[in-house]
């Protein structure tokens, strides 16, 4: 099993309308998130702005969680829904997207691409098999018995997913 801390230095930082993104992942690793060439993106993005648009991604499948207390995310112009943190919002990149509220969130793009992003808690372990898996502690723990500190995303190559354990 390969598990790899996604060192913040090789993180790319880029700024949009409403904030900061760093990207954690981009497959193929030779795409480009700026062309739209990719299948499958993994970021961590800073809302500082109270109120902000989601930039419109046609034929991207978009998964959404908080790192922080929650969102307000008003979506296709329906009532305002609140995202608190621990849930996870499945949308499509053409959706337009409006938002409430500043912190920090987590997001996965899929563009021709399958996946799912999951909350999973300690000694949890059912995952559907994909070709990556990547997960994000807020706190320090162990995955698979290698130490992982606080706030880190990590990339995990299990030879078995069944075999992947998470602990406090």
């Amino acid at each position: 099993m390969q598990i790899e801390i996604i060192d913040p230095g090789t993180r790319r930082v880029s700024a949009w309308s409403g904030g900061k993104t760093e990207e954690l992942f981009l497959y193929p690793a030779t795409g480009s998130y700026a062309e739209r060439n990719f299948q499958v993106r993994i970021s961590s993005a800073t809302v500082e702005l109270t109120d902000s648009h989601f930039t419109p991604l046609p034929g991207v499948v978009r998964y959404l969680t908080p790192l922080c207390d929650g969102f307000y995310l008003k979506l296709n112009g329906m009532r305002w829904q609140y995202l608190a943190n621990g849930h996870v919002l499945r949308f499509s990149g053409s959706d337009d997207v409006y938002c409430r509220g500043s912190g920090r969130d987590l997001n996965l793009m899929l563009k021709g691409a399958h996946g799912e992003m999951r909350i999973l808690h300690a000694g949890e372990s059912d995952l559907t098999p994909h070709a990556f898996v990547f997960l994000y502690c807020p706190c320090a723990c162990e995955v698979c018995g290698v130490s992982v500190p606080d706030d880190a995303f990590v990339s995990v190559r299990p030879d078995r997913l069944h075999k992947l354990k998470l602990s406090a």
